[in-house]
């Protein structure tokens, strides 16, 4: 197809963004946001940058960060209502004051303070110690991969704001009023 089509450049705007997600897909696999952000300096440096492309890809990676945030307090909130079930215990009072480093509270000092509401048989203690051990990691990756897209969104965020400021300034230079809004 001839350059300029719009069939072309839609086509090649999905082929794009579905090449972001990939990439974003393995900066969570390998913990690093460089794959995706080195193809986003690659779209900048075109000529003009790919700025419909970038709003894409932020609000790709919006979505995903609501998405991990969820994910987050539901594993939270899963293991408080497994501990209820299961043991009869609450452990609210314990987590729900510092909810976003649920994953970061030492898992002695949760069961310290648990056995302090309700002692525990050994062999009940070491079945909520792998609940909380399990909840801890999946919670611990996805909040490192909350991170991580935060970072990549800041990042496209940052970038088209210095663009979109970029362009007004450019465009207030030429402005037919010029700076003093009167015409010359």
């Amino acid at each position: 197809m001839p350059p300029g089509n719009e069939f072309s450049d839609l086509y090649d705007m999905d082929s794009l963004r579905e090449q972001a997600a990939v990439l974003y897909e393995r900066c969570l696999t390998e913990g690093t946001s460089d794959p995706l952000l080195r193809f986003v300096d690659e779209q900048l440096a075109q000529e003009p940058p790919r700025t419909q492309l970038l709003r894409d890809i932020a609000d790709d990676l919006h979505q995903r960060l609501v998405s991990l945030q969820e994910q987050y307090f539901e594993a939270r909130d899963r293991v408080l209502h497994l501990v209820k079930t299961r043991f009869d215990l609450d452990m609210s009072p314990l987590i729900l004051p510092k909810a976003e480093i649920y994953h970061r509270l030492p898992i002695d000092d949760l069961i310290n303070a648990i056995c302090l509401q309700k002692p525990l048989l050994p062999e009940d203690e070491g079945r909520l110690r792998r609940i909380l051990k399990v909840s801890h990691g999946i919670a611990a990756q996805v909040f490192n991969d909350a991170m991580l897209t935060q970072d990549m969104h800041s990042y496209i965020n940052d970038w088209l704001m210095a663009l979109n400021t970029q362009s007004a300034r450019r465009h207030g230079l030429n402005d037919p009023f010029g700076p003093d809004k009167r015409i010359h």
